[in-house]
């Protein structure tokens, strides 16, 4: 499979990659190097933005800003003609305990944003998963979680969420107002595989995750059976997300925090953005619908 890396970013933290069909733009971010990076598809051209704050995750909104959650709490971003963000307003100011710090999250069919927060240092699992509704509200819905990612949504609006630091993968069904009514386990993985974290969902309702540690990408089915293996030029991929006019490539975001001299000279696409054709066609995302009329 061809493989590229389309922006030589050597990001820290490089995470939450989102397309952005109405600009042709792949937005992504580096959270530990506080960054806001946006590929051009048709171009080919890079932008970055110094920020700062740290961003963790981004969505889009119904209008065409984006909503993004960070060191600010839950906050709206508008984009001018040069692709330069910044904040028009805080949705919802949330400062997390002392060493804690937002991590990924994504934009629901019902118009809701998810995030989930961790420990900086990765040493207590005392991250938790949060909804900001389109009232504005936020709501903590699952705590004692060790490393938050994801999350994603199969098409009868299941979510699926991530602890990273356990290799565990879980399963919630919501009710209309997004609390969940079921909860089960969908995939454990062991060390030996990677650890599992950020997803995103296909056209066919199956699910691809980017293993920290594993230097790939995995496909599982609707009930967590892997079912494609894809082999990445990097050690730490961090998340995948679909793009395109077609949503038929792949984007997949990467680190090289943690990573010694040697492994960032043998991976040199290590913290760059990837891009390949995973013989799939993707999902449009979800748009946030909590802005102030």
């Amino acid at each position: 499979m061809d493989i590229r890396c389309v922006a030589a970013a050597a990001a820290s933290l490089g995470e939450s990659p989102l397309w952005d069909g109405a600009r042709d733009v792949l937005w992504w971010v580096d959270i530990k190097s506080p960054t806001l990076h946006a590929h051009h598809l048709a171009s080919g051209a890079n932008h970055v933005q110094s920020l700062p704050y740290r961003l963790t995750a981004l969505g889009l909104a119904v209008d065409g800003d984006l909503v993004a959650v960070g060191d600010a709490g839950f906050v709206r971003l508008s984009v001018s003609a040069d692709l330069q963000a910044s904040v028009a307003e805080v949705i919802a100011p949330l400062s997390l305990p002392p060493g804690m710090r937002f991590n990924d999250g994504k934009v629901d069919a019902a118009g809701r944003f998810w995030a989930g927060s961790m420990e900086d240092a990765e040493v207590a699992a005392s991250g938790g998963l949060y909804r900001l509704d389109r009232q504005r509200q936020v709501s903590l819905v699952r705590s004692h979680i060790g490393v938050p990612n994801g999350p994603c949504f199969f098409a009868d609006g299941t979510m699926l969420f991530t602890d990273t630091a356990r290799g565990r993968i879980t399963a919630l069904t919501l009710d209309a107002a997004g609390d969940p009514v079921t909860e089960q386990p969908f995939a454990q993985f062991t060390p030996s595989h990677g650890y599992p974290d950020g997803m995103t969902v296909d056209a066919e309702d199956h699910v691809w995750i980017a293993f920290w540690d594993g230097g790939c990408l995995r496909r599982l089915s609707r009930t967590g059976q892997t079912v494609t293996e894809i082999a990445l030029p990097v050690q730490r991929p961090t998340c995948p997300a679909f793009g395109g006019a077609a949503l038929d490539q792949l984007f997949v975001t990467s680190a090289t925090t943690g990573l010694s001299v040697e492994q960032r000279r043998t991976q040199p696409f290590a913290g760059g953005l990837l891009r390949l054709e995973p013989g799939v066609l993707g999902c449009r995302s979800h748009r946030f619908g909590g802005w102030n009329s």
